[in-house]
């Protein structure tokens, strides 16, 4: 352990994040060693490779900053003689005054020090003429002539401007006239740069309130002259030009880039908006359905339930500001450039709209203007797909004319049933016979599973209409990967071909469980045929669950399942038992910009954000908090919204709240003939944050800032509160056996009565606390669960086929990086492998300081050894505390091995393995005292296994 002492505190704290373990700022240089060398999978050989190499990691960066220190002090040292030159030049000047009484004169100026009241001219932030006019301004208010202006001037110039000064010849040079029509000629902002200047410009802390106004004024009058704007009715027509263009999309603008500018004339400029927006428009092809936004403002009412709160995404054609107002929006505006997002009002954000919030019984539901048009499909539609929604089989329509999907009457009623948040909009739809119609529409986002494939899908409903069935439209067979053939009556995933779906035909052709389809028939063009069954049914066992019950035990679980089906429905409020705390001391607002996004990863973040939205987990907010958004892709093919507050967590005061340990849990685990996992869904969600801390989990992206209502993922105290809730759910399930590890609840009964009545109170206290189970990532009645990772069986802890047919795909490693990546993969199970540190050492020693890279032999032997370990390991025995322990050791020139036992002979089996390398010291050790050593070790490494139980050491 006396390697531990070559690093500093951040390097100890480096290794520990490195072998996944979790440190606090408050711990301290000897509690970090000890919580290092604790560590469960602790092998002291590999930790001091690994300690060296970010100990060398750590020079290398001082060394760089170390390079920058010094370049910077060569940068101010090459500053210090170009004042030097200065001096000598202004003294030159001095020397030639003539009258004697101007002498005096010239040595005050001399004193005087320009850059304390102007800095430097910056090319990418200031404007030149105005900068040259406040240089003008200092210099005459202290009387200095003209004629000595260009010292002064060449000192408030960056060098790389300096250089282009001395190119001219030398009486230009010394000419301030010359050198002026020089720069602006140079430097001189064009009329769009003036404008946006004048919209961006913000008052700093640093000038008066008359300095700003001076600036805000030079920036229009730049703009203005630029365009020889002379006369009032100029000037209006320029400010209602500059408010059309503020509000054209960017494809308009791409259109006419090469003159986009010089389009200051209101009508010229509309009736060329309007000659290409026809253009554009007839280049559309006309669709059987669609969902089409209207390219005007709309006007937009907020929910009742929200007061205005909960925002939703613009739309696809609503009008954005240019190219400049994109880059303005993406960090926070002034308050006069702030608009509402829902009605467009200026100066207000959403949430304070004095338009949109209005009293409750004022208040209707989001009311948009699209249109929709209808048609017709056959009676009894052969492309019908089963899938399961709100914990109910069902098959619904496949319809490839229809650009978005239709809740039916029936679906609609069953979505209304489970509470889900509808919004209102205007839809003019096209009848057969080419009439338009106006109705009424509501829409919101369902999760449907195909196939265990969950797929969000966006659902209109007309409530007027009745008889109608479901349609699934091609915005579904997108998000899902669907294909169809409709020839051949079959679908089936995109990435997955050779795995054919029946289409729904009738009862037989399907699961028992699924309720029987009744036939729409359509009487009028106006109704679109929708497929639903016409009964449900609740929640109940699949086909792979409770396989050793009988049919009378699976009837009464099924029975205890419909009565809280609840549990198992979306949405809600959040629980009342607990709120996310978000402590940051005395700390300032932390905020960064946005990440750059492909126009791809943006059309997928305005969907995720319109369904957080529509569920009431964010909404629109000004915060002086901002963090940046991750798109992440999931295994399915979905994305998984991620928020990076590391820069919030670093001034987050952190919550000591315990994480139970995982390989705790897993012994604890004691396999049953009963057991049940129960995984929340989107656990984090069901938590509110407290209302004064929500502004803290703002964050920015190119559709404006947003907070979030409900606990996100990635905060730094999220896993403490969360399993803090879990704790207190778990204290009021008095004689049940359940474990937890955040939202992962494992559940185990010795007989199927002690079952239902343990699963009865963990159901009402799921009620109790308005926490809701993900059933299809839920198990019950089950003999062989996954939990953590392993799977618990009746004969034990066994490996996850998953896991380790990931590590057998792993190819021979080319560098030290690849090894120590593979030696951690396989550290996982090394509880399972018998001698595991003696199996790697050869890898171990490539990691290794100074150690050259070589792939020989005995590393490739090593790394296929490791896994053909793996492709068979042993079934671990959960620890029996009525049994004694007995310990296995042996040692061997190079590594200590030992074993923790239960039973005699047959009947005995492994609770763990373990194994260590020796250090350089310790394989100077006799083999007796290798042999003690392997003794002392394996009582400290089973120490929570074996202390105060009898133990045989063999």
């Amino acid at each position: 352990m006396a390697y531990l002492g070559t690093g500093r505190k951040h390097d100890l704290i480096n290794l520990a994040t490195e072998l996944g373990l979790q440190v606090t700022e408050g711990l301290k240089v000897v509690e970090l060693k000890q919580l290092i060398t604790s560590a469960e999978s602790y092998d002291e050989e590999f930790t001091k490779n690994l300690f060296k190499s970010i100990i060398d990691e750590s020079l290398a960066v001082a060394a760089e900053k170390e390079a920058e220190r010094l370049a910077v002090a060569a940068e101010k040292e090459a500053e210090r003689e170009f004042e030097l030159e200065k001096s000598r030049i202004e003294a030159g000047v001095s020397r030639k005054m003539t009258h004697a009484n101007s002498s005096q004169e010239v040595t005050d100026q001399a004193k005087f020090d320009l850059s304390r009241i102007l800095p430097k001219f910056n090319p990418k932030e200031d404007e030149i003429g105005l900068y040259l006019t406040m240089f003008e301004r200092q210099l005459k208010f202290v009387n200095i002539p003209e004629t000595n202006w260009i010292p002064y001037l060449i000192g408030s110039l960056p060098s790389e401007i300096n250089q282009m000064i001395v190119k001219e010849n030398e009486k230009d040079s010394k000419d301030y006239a010359k050198v002026k029509e020089m720069l602006l000629k140079r430097y001189r902002l064009t009329a769009d740069r003036f404008r946006q200047f004048f919209v961006q410009h913000r008052k700093s802390a640093e000038i008066t309130w008359k300095d700003y106004t001076f600036e805000l004024k030079s920036y229009f009058e730049g703009w203005t002259t630029e365009l020889n704007i002379s006369t009032f009715e100029e000037l209006k027509e320029l400010i209602i030009s500059d408010q059309i263009k503020r509000r054209t999309p960017p494809e308009f603008k791409e259109h006419f880039v090469d003159y986009w500018s010089e389009l200051n004339k209101p009508f010229e400029l509309a009736e060329k908006l309007d000659a290409f927006e026809t253009v554009k428009l007839g280049m559309k092809k006309h669709v059987s359905a669609i969902v089409k936004k209207p390219f005007f403002k709309e006007n937009v009412v907020f929910h009742p339930e929200r007061k205005c709160k909960t925002s939703h995404p613009r739309e696809v054609n609503q009008p954005r500001s240019n190219d400049f107002d994109k880059s303005v929006s993406s960090r926070p505006e002034r308050k006069s450039s702030i608009r509402c997002y829902g009605c467009g009002y200026p100066g207000f954000i959403q949430s304070k709209c004095p338009k949109c919030t209005k009293p409750k019984e004022e208040l209707k539901t989001v009311v948009q203007s699209v249109k929709l048009y209808a048609a017709e499909s056959p009676d009894s539609p052969s492309s019908s797909i089963c899938l399961t929604v709100c914990g109910r089989d069902a098959a619904f329509c496949a319809d490839t004319g229809a650009s978005n999907s239709i809740a039916g009457e029936e679906f609609f009623k069953l979505l209304r049933d489970h509470k889900f948040r509808f919004y209102k909009r205007d839809i003019t739809m096209v009848l057969a016979d080419g009439k338009e119609r106006n109705v009424e529409a509501l829409t919101t986002t369902v999760n449907l599973n195909v196939e265990g494939k969950i797929v969000r899908v966006k659902f209109i409903a007309l409530p007027e209409a009745k008889g109608n069935r479901t349609l699934l439209g091609t915005d579904f067979l997108q998000a899902a990967a669907i294909v169809l053939n409709i020839q051949n009556g079959t679908w089936h995933f995109s990435e997955n071909p050779h795995k054919q779906f029946s289409f729904y035909k009738n009862p037989s052709d399907v699961k028992e469980n699924l309720p029987t389809i009744s036939s729409h028939k359509v009487t009028s063009p106006e109704t679109i045929p929708v497929a639903l069954p016409e009964t449900s049914v609740p929640v109940i066992l699949r086909e792979d669950e409770g396989k050793h019950l009988t049919s009378k035990q699976r009837d009464k679980f099924n029975s205890l399942l419909k009565e809280f089906e609840t549990c198992f429905h979306p949405g809600g409020d959040p629980t009342p038992f607990i709120e996310h705390r978000i402590q940051t001391g005395n700390n300032l607002p932390v905020s960064e910009p946005p990440y750059r996004m492909t126009p791809a990863k943006k059309e997928l973040l305005k969907k995720e954000l319109e369904s957080l939205l529509a569920e009431g987990i964010i909404e629109e907010c000004e915060s002086p908090y901002a963090s940046p958004v991750v798109l992440v892709p999931k295994p399915n093919g979905s994305i998984r919204l991620c928020i990076d507050y590391r820069k919030l967590n670093a001034t987050t005061i952190p919550d000591t709240y315990p994480i139970p340990r995982m390989d705790d849990l897993s012994n604890e685990a004691k396999s049953t003939k009963f057991m049940s996992t129960i995984d929340l869904k989107a656990g984090y969600h069901q938590v509110k944050v407290y209302e004064a801390d929500q502004e803290k989990t703002a964050f920015i992206c190119p559709f404006g800032t947003y907070k979030f209502l409900r606990m996100p993922f990635g905060l730094r105290n999220a896993p403490a509160t969360f399993q803090r809730l879990i704790d207190k759910f778990r204290s009021g399930l008095k004689n049940v056996f359940a474990l937890s590890y955040l939202d992962d609840i494992i559940v185990l009964s010795e007989n199927f009565d002690k079952y239902l009545s343990d699963l009865r109170q963990v159901f009402e206290r799921l009620s109790l606390f308005k926490l809701t189970a993900n059933r299809n990532k839920s198990n019950f009645a089950c003999n062989r669960v996954k939990y953590l990772g392993h799977y618990i069986t009746e004969q034990g802890i066994e490996v996850d086929a998953d896991k380790v047919s990931s590590v057998q795909k792993i190819t021979e490693p080319t560098c030290v990086k690849e090894v120590q990546s593979y030696l951690q993969t396989c550290s996982w199970f090394r509880r399972y492998v018998p001698h595991f540190s003696e199996i790697a050492r050869p890898l171990s020693d490539l990691t290794k300081k100074n150690k050259t890279w070589t792939w020989g032999e005995p590393e490739r032997k090593a790394f296929k050894s490791l896994k053909k370990m793996l492709i068979s390991p042993p079934v671990l025995s959960q620890p029996d505390g009525s049994k004694p322990f007995i310990i296995r050791t042996d040692a061997s020139s190079y590594a200590l091995g030992a074993v923790l036992i239960q039973g005699e002979k047959p009947e005995e089996h492994v609770i763990e393995y373990a194994s260590r390398l020796l250090s350089s010291a310790e394989r100077n050790y006799s083999t007796t005292e290798r042999e003690a050593l392997a003794v002392v070790w394996a009582l400290e490494k089973f120490r929570g296994y074996v202390e105060n139980q009898e133990i045989i050491i063999a």
